[in-house]
């Protein structure tokens, strides 16, 4: 995942972009994911064509996994943030399907007693976008969740 994130924001990287983003920790990020040492790289590839195999053969009973989209209940308006996923938190859904590149969708399922917004995200095969995208219209076709806001954020 680091080398294609480096390439993804190459561009940015090499422009010294990173130096403008507001969260300390992030403007060193861009650089470190240049240093992925190609022997790393080609085993994470062998590594992930056995991983693939394993999983599908999980997924392919299902028309899709489902699992909350964080681990965390998201940060307060007010609270600093300092990225998504926390060191300690883990994201297995997210592992895994960045790692094989399996369609993902989050949608919203809630708010905590704090009044944050929840998410669940439905998960699936390689190339099975449409059924994903089925599965998450359905799903807010019979709530509401998407529409509700909490209400110190509605003008």
């Amino acid at each position: 995942m680091m080398g294609e994130s480096a390439s993804v924001f190459e561009e940015f990287t090499e422009k010294g972009l990173a130096s403008e983003l507001t969260a300390p920790e992030d403007r060193h990020g861009p650089y470190a994911r240049t240093t992925v040492l190609a022997k790393d790289y080609l085993k994470a590839l062998r590594i992930r064509g056995k991983v693939a195999v394993e999983i599908d053969k999980i997924m392919s009973k299902f028309d899709s996994i489902v699992a909350p989209t964080r681990s965390t209940p998201a940060s307060s308006i007010t609270e600093e943030f300092n990225g998504a996923i926390r060191g300690t938190a883990k994201d297995d859904m997210g592992a895994i399907g960045n790692s094989l590149g399996l369609p993902s969708i989050s949608v919203p399922n809630g708010f905590t007693e704090r009044n944050l917004p929840t998410g669940m995200q439905f998960m699936g095969r390689p190339y099975s976008e449409n059924i994903i995208l089925s599965i998450a219209n359905s799903y807010q076709g019979i709530t509401d969740w998407h529409t509700r806001h909490p209400e110190s954020l509605l003008p």
